[in-house]
């Protein structure tokens, strides 16, 4: 199939962006926590903020990693981690890959073989769910869990059809708490057919039992508690002025995170789905008013918490073409422009693989100090966002953040930039460096110093990129949109010398 084939293409291009640099924030949260599972077979991920079936998921790819000839697993102080992050980046792009493949599936048993086509196009061209593609989360995994939940509770024909789709809606909440808003997606279903009570009480039976046995392993349900209080506590916080998400995602995260085409499909499909009211129709808007329900509520209106609506959304824009009469002529003009719609959004996640591959600024800044600051020096770093080094006194001195410090020295060890023994970080040495920078997370302008920079780094060529769009809270210091005159990611950044 051509959208599958298209997703590959677009998740694995510039997949090993950075390395063995880190570069995106989180993924040092999933992957050292992974790495030391497997290294201390453990099951306890020492993050209970999420879910743990992510955290078992790239501990998995961690453990085949494992199986490679070579020493691949360890510290990132001792081992370079490029290997340990391509292992867990892969999951991700393995799942739009697979939500891919199950959105075609679902659409086209809803829709017909081109509402599948359409609604897997739109998937696999979505800029969100491509950039999301590329890093070590559980979000795209998430995402594919719901796909799937859709997929079998189509394919449900009796009790143990809707107790198999319970299940994968258990691991997907397991995966990521809002992803359980695929839960009312199976009750419409089940109220929406024969034998009600039945199939809901099979359905809610596999949810709770998944969602159970994937908590068992992991123990510590009191901290678990303790993490959903904290995540309930950063709900009710303010963050740069943002609004509301029932306000932010379907006015900013959704239209850029799917492409103007494909969110103008998806809000027609949305119409006609109304007017239609068939049995996956009502599913489907019932899953996305929960989920809204679910996401919305804060002002932590990051982007890819938007990322498990994709699959609904896209499947609603292939429902589309129920609209569009039945003759061979409009149905190829309706394709047609289909595929005209999608194209801004196939634009913007080209141009943002590509960019993602180029060498980031932080690795220039880097390669400059490697080049011309003398073993000792010292290198003034003022956020740990923009690091390109960290060294053993981050470590030893508390560096991390409380809510990502555990004590372990695998965990730990994976920080944001790459660890060095060379250069002192933040503490007494000669020559001294620092390095300040734009954002997080915009590109622009470079911040000015109090005296001439030894070095420039800026990530676009001539004037700074207008109109680029950002996730204002993750710091991705690449826009989702708007990519004109940027050359590479990475902040606007200067070093100067301090001593």
């Amino acid at each position: 199939m051509l959208p599958v084939a298209a997703a590959a293409g677009l998740a694995v291009w510039s997949l090993g962006f950075g390395l063995p640099y880190l570069l995106r924030s989180d993924e040092d949260v999933m992957v050292g926590r992974s790495v030391r599972m497997v290294v201390e077979h453990s099951l306890d991920p020492l993050f209970y903020n999420y879910p743990p079936l992510g955290f078992y998921v790239f501990a998995a790819a961690e453990a085949a990693l494992r199986l490679l000839p070579g020493q691949h697993l360890g510290p990132a102080t001792r081992i370079d981690p490029s290997a340990e992050y391509l292992a867990a980046r892969a999951v991700s792009a393995l799942a739009l890959v697979a939500a891919t493949a199950l959105v075609y599936r679902a659409g086209r048993s809803a829709y017909g073989t081109t509402g599948g086509v359409l609604a897997a196009t739109c998937l696999a061209l979505a800029p969100l769910a491509v950039r999301q593609a590329h890093f070590a989360t559980t979000d795209s995994l998430a995402m594919a869990l719901v796909a799937l939940t859709f997929w079998a509770g189509q394919r449900a024909g009796g009790r143990g059809g809707f107790l198999l789709a319970g299940v994968v809606c258990g691991l997907a909440a397991a995966t990521k708490y809002t992803s359980a808003a695929a839960a009312v997606y199976l009750v419409v279903l089940v109220l929406a057919g024969p034998d009600r009570w039945g199939r809901l009480v099979a359905a809610a039976g596999g949810a709770a039992i998944a969602f159970a046995a994937v908590f068992v392993p992991a123990t510590h349900p009191l901290d678990y508690l303790r993490g959903l209080a904290f995540l309930g506590g950063r709900a009710g916080q303010e963050y740069a002025g943002l609004p509301l998400g029932l306000v932010y995602h379907p006015t900013v995260s959704l239209p850029f995170g799917l492409g103007f085409g494909g969110y103008a499909m998806a809000l027609a499909g949305m119409v006609v789905a109304v007017v239609r009211r068939a049995r996956t129709d009502l599913a489907l808007l019932a899953f996305v008013g929960g989920y809204f329900l679910a996401s919305g509520l804060t002002h932590e209106v990051f982007f890819r918490y938007a990322l498990p609506m994709l699959p609904a959304l896209c499947l609603l824009a292939g429902g589309v073409v129920r609209a569009v009469p039945g003759q061979a002529g409009m149905q190829a003009a309706a394709g047609a422009l289909a595929l005209l719609l999608l194209a801004p959004a196939a634009y913007a996640s080209v141009t943002s693989d590509r960019l993602l591959g180029a060498e980031d600024t932080r690795q220039q800044a880097a390669g400059w100090l490697q080049a011309n600051a003398p073993p000792g020096s010292q290198i003034r770093i003022g956020s740990y966002w923009w690091q390109p080094f960290y060294d053993a006194s981050e470590l030893g001195d508390g560096g991390l953040h409380a809510i990502y410090a555990t004590g372990n020295p695998i965990v730990d060890s994976f920080q944001m930039g790459r660890y060095t023994d060379r250069f002192s970080v933040a503490r007494v040495g000669s020559p001294c460096y620092a390095l300040a920078a734009s954002g997080p997370p915009w590109q622009s302008p470079p911040p000015g110093t109090a005296s001439p920079p030894v070095a420039t780094f800026k990530p676009y060529t001539g004037a700074a990129p207008a109109g680029a769009v950002y996730d204002p809270i993750d710091s991705f210091y690449l826009p989702i949109w708007g990519f004109a005159s940027l050359d590479r990611p990475g902040p606007a950044l200067v070093i100067e010398a301090c001593g």
